[in-house]
């Protein structure tokens, strides 16, 4: 039977053919953001005799980034199609000329920090944690390809201010995911050591101390998970030569308390690496069969 038209407006911006699947860019109308949002799926091919659906990896980017950055830097889509995985790549904020900006790079567009902003200008369009966990699962219901999908098995990963995405959004939605993974997340974005939350936290929700922005930092949010609870496997690598590392990252914090917990949550430094997506992509492949275990996808 023919799909009926999307309610989203959704618009194919271009298919790429890449690893023996393919890439879509898609755009649609966000009624969460008020704005139009952009986002991506990589799509395995076709294996002969192999009748599988695949399970997402949800792969949420860091500041000033686009879908675009770890589709291009991130090495991902070999991995992906080997196991079997899609992967989805949301923007990391709304766009469009109506939705409030900063001349800085670490807020505004490029930098939503996957929180629902309550303070003003932000409040409007800046809804980005309900846009993850809420909406963008509905728009890839209505792609073209999502009978190829299996929209009940998602894992969640995530580089920087998405490492902190995924650990947040994992936490406060511990049935919604498979599996969590980070590279050098924002661990900690309460802390006053740590600048890029103080800064985002106290614009978007009017103070970076109050109880909203501590149920969005996934140190925080551990310490209230009771002890033996959270089952969910946690994988998280992180570079020692990170000039964010001891700055403004801290995932020891977060990995200190997740254990106390009784969380599953790996934890690996790298000597050497950094925090760019040379480091993201070097350990991309063990991310994604992490994932792939968790998710109990097939592997050709």
């Amino acid at each position: 039977p023919r799909r009926a038209m999307a309610p989203f407006n959704l618009k194919t911006i271009s298919v790429t053919r890449a690893h023996h699947g393919a890439l879509h860019r898609l755009q649609h109308d966000s009624e969460t953001l008020s704005s139009v949002a952009t986002f991506a799926v990589f799509v395995p091919g076709a294996v002969e005799d192999v009748k599988d659906k695949f399970p997402l990896l949800l792969y949420l980017s860091g500041l000033t980034c686009t879908d675009e950055n770890v589709a291009q830097k991130g090495c991902a889509f070999e991995h992906c199609h080997a196991r079997r995985v899609a992967m989805v790549m949301p923007d990391t904020s709304p766009r469009g000329d109506d939705a409030a900006d900063d001349e800085a790079w670490d807020l505004g567009k490029g930098a939503g920090f996957y929180v629902d902003a309550s303070a003003a200008p932000w409040s409007r369009h800046y809804k980005t944690y309900s846009y993850v966990t809420k909406e963008l699962p509905k728009v890839l219901r209505a792609c073209d390809f999502a009978d190829a999908l299996d929209h009940e098995r998602v894992s969640i990963s995530g580089h920087s201010m998405g490492g902190h995405g995924a650990l947040t959004l994992a936490l406060r939605n511990p049935n919604a995911y498979a599996s969590a993974s980070a590279f050098a997340p924002i661990a900690n974005p309460t802390a006053s050591d740590c600048p890029w939350g103080q800064k985002a936290l106290k614009a978007y929700l009017g103070s970076a101390d109050c109880d909203e922005a501590k149920s969005h930092d996934a140190t925080e949010l551990v310490k209230s998970v009771e002890a033996g609870t959270f089952k969910m496997p946690i994988l998280i690598d992180q570079g020692a030569a990170d000039s964010f590392y001891k700055t403004q990252l801290h995932p020891e914090r977060f990995v200190d308390a997740a254990k106390e917990r009784g969380c599953d949550v790996t934890y690996r430094l790298h000597d050497g690496y950094d925090h760019s997506y040379f480091f993201v992509s070097t350990f991309m492949r063990e991310h994604i069969e992490f994932h792939a275990a968790a998710l109990g996808s097939l592997k050709i």
